[in-house]
């Protein structure tokens, strides 16, 4: 990961751009890490996640997809990077940048707030692909954009652009391209300028209903994506 300060605001950007920031175990402990140092660090009153390249995050690496399928220990990373990002006490944007596909998309569910460049496609290919939907979506999508709309994102695996992202309330805002990061970083400014414990409480009541759900989601999605990964080719 690269990790970079803005006074109060801490930059993560995946680092793997030359495979469009695609999670392995590698990727997803760095990340997995870096948030929970960002979240232990008392300077730090906001958390801006990106990517670097032209991609947000392209989802699982299709190699460690594999390797969970197959009951692999490299599948930990992912879960730990997973419970990393839900359990984040400091603000959290995400600065989409490019493609953002399967866990690229899905982690935007998690965030307090998630600004989109003008280049952002976001894509939940799991029907696509032959595996179930991850990290609670089946139930935060609805929630957030409505059942039909999940619906169409989850049964389709079509694109959604930057801008009916924000019309569905997938996203905060769009951007240009070229002011992504400086947007992002001044909106966790704005927070950040706020009273630390009170941001803390407010994200942590916001939350209390979600959690819950999100932790009976993952349930019925593992039973289904395990399901899905053991057939017969």
């Amino acid at each position: 990961m690269d990790v970079s300060d803005h006074g109060p605001v801490r930059v993560l950007a995946f680092d793997r751009a030359e495979k469009l920031n695609a999670l392995d175990a590698a990727l997803a402990d760095r990340a997995a890490q870096a948030l929970r140092h960002a979240d232990e660090d008392p300077a730090v009153g906001a958390v801006v996640l990106t990517g670097s390249g032209r991609a947000f995050c392209a989802g699982v690496d299709l190699d460690h997809l594999a390797a969970i399928g197959a009951g692999s220990e490299s599948a930990d990373h992912t879960i730990d990077f997973n419970a990393a990002v839900r359990h984040l006490r400091k603000p959290l944007l995400m600065a989409v940048n490019g493609l953002a596909v399967g866990v690229g998309c899905t982690m935007c569910l998690h965030a307090d707030l998630v600004v989109a460049a003008e280049s952002a496609r976001f894509q939940t290919p799991f029907s696509r692909i032959g595996v179930a939907p991850e990290i609670g979506s089946s139930r935060l999508l609805p929630a957030q954009i409505g059942h039909q709309r999940a619906s169409w994102m989850l049964l389709t695996a079509d694109w959604v652009d930057a801008a009916t992202a924000v019309d569905w309330g997938l996203a905060f805002e769009v951007v240009a391209d070229h002011q992504l990061l400086e947007r992002s970083i001044a909106l966790g400014v704005t927070i950040a300028a706020n009273d630390a414990a009170a941001v803390g409480a407010a994200k942590a009541t916001m939350r209390t209903w979600r959690l819950p759900l999100i932790e009976q989601a993952e349930e019925a999605e593992n039973v289904a994506f395990r399901a899905l990964l053991g057939r017969e080719s």
